[in-house]
């Protein structure tokens, strides 16, 4: 089996290690390009939003790289996404490279229960046992935690020295990737620690980061937000990842309880998607001091504009600015920053008010 999938940011490291303990040869998503955006944009109804445009760009590249079986997330609720792998696996069966077309398998994933997952699906797929499935999976939570303790550090240590956060990135990344033991992760999770700890200081403009989770993850489809964030000496606060994720689908995000509780001022009902956990978080890092708020989704997501409407409430309640960004293959790097720059010093401006 010569495996594949979409790129997912840092998280991608983990996803390729849990293929390839299943027994799978990784064909390793390329670095999202223009051309990405490019075949995925050509051959995507033009409405769908960016997500389902990147990733099927990904997926044509995957198959041109000799990919034969391909593995997309997919939900089962109210949000378009559920049925975004039925639509990208007909599209790659039409429109796919030649030498590949409808000699592939794909599989839609996370759809399933956490049994269903484990004792019926992945053991079919890949021919082997639960036993196997369960050791992968253990070892792909303690990887994405590892990445999230990681980002979490990164964000903070690039608001207070960017060119140092930048080069021990590329260093960390790669220990990353060849981490695959146990001992090996535990390891590398205390020296991450080590070296990326920084202070708590009062001075650092906090912003917190919320939104659609593939915008949460994606540098690409974000255009490096947190990064360029980071480079303007702000400390982002994000709460969205692989490892968030999957403890969801477990049912063990306890975490999650909490936000629900928090948006229910604003959101009765859950309107599919991730609205309840974009505004829960937004409300939990407004409670935990934040000087503003981001809010990133793919233009034309339904859930995320519901979600919008909610915080312009919130930043009235709580006299805190928000700023929502939607994205579609139109939006430029110029205007983003921006209007980043302009949201920073508007925060900046604030906060002195006050000091």
């Amino acid at each position: 089996m010569r495996a594949s999938f979409p790129s997912f940011g840092y998280e991608t490291l983990a996803l390729k290690s849990f293929l390839k303990n299943l027994g799978a040869e990784v064909i390793l998503p390329r670095d999202l390009t223009k051309r990405t955006l490019e075949i995925g944009v050509k051959l995507s109804p033009e409405m769908i939003c960016l997500p389902f445009k990147i990733t099927l760009g990904n997926f044509y590249e995957a198959l041109e790289m000799g990919a034969d079986t391909l593995f997309m997330a997919a939900g089962a609720k109210k949000c378009r996404f559920g049925y975004y792998h039925f639509l990208q696996e007909k599209i790659l069966r039409e429109k796919g490279p030649i030498v590949q077309s409808g000699s592939f398998n794909f599989y839609p994933v996370s759809q399933y229960t956490p049994y269903q997952f484990v004792f019926e699906k992945m053991p079919k797929i890949f021919a082997t046992t639960p036993h196997k499935v369960i050791r992968a999976l253990i070892l792909l939570l303690a990887k994405s935690s590892l990445i999230e303790d990681f980002k979490e550090l990164l964000r903070k240590k690039r608001a207070v020295d960017f060119a140092e956060a930048e080069r021990l990135e590329k260093i960390f990344l790669k220990k990353i990737e060849r981490a695959e033991k146990f001992s090996e992760i535990l390891w590398l999770k205390k020296e991450i620690k080590k070296i990326l700890w920084v202070e708590d200081r009062d001075d650092l403009l906090k912003v917190g980061l919320v939104g659609e989770i593939y915008f949460m993850i994606e540098p690409f489809a974000n255009q490096e937000m947190e990064k360029e964030l980071g480079r303007m000496g702000v400390w982002v606060l994000a709460k969205r990842s692989l490892y968030r994720h999957l403890m969801h689908l477990l049912k063990l995000d306890w975490e999650f309880l909490k936000f629900y509780f928090l948006a229910r001022r604003y959101l009765k009902d859950s309107p599919g998607g991730e609205a309840i956990r974009t505004l829960g978080e937004a409300l939990d890092f407004i409670k935990k001091g934040v000087d503003g708020i981001i809010h990133i989704f793919p233009f034309t997501c339904m859930p995320e504009n519901i979600a919008m409407e909610a915080l312009k409430e919130v930043s009235k309640d709580y006299d805190v600015p928000v700023l929502s960004l939607s994205f579609d293959e139109h939006t430029s790097k110029t205007g983003l920053l921006t209007r980043l720059e302009a949201f920073v010093e508007l925060i900046k401006r604030k906060r002195s008010k006050f000091c």
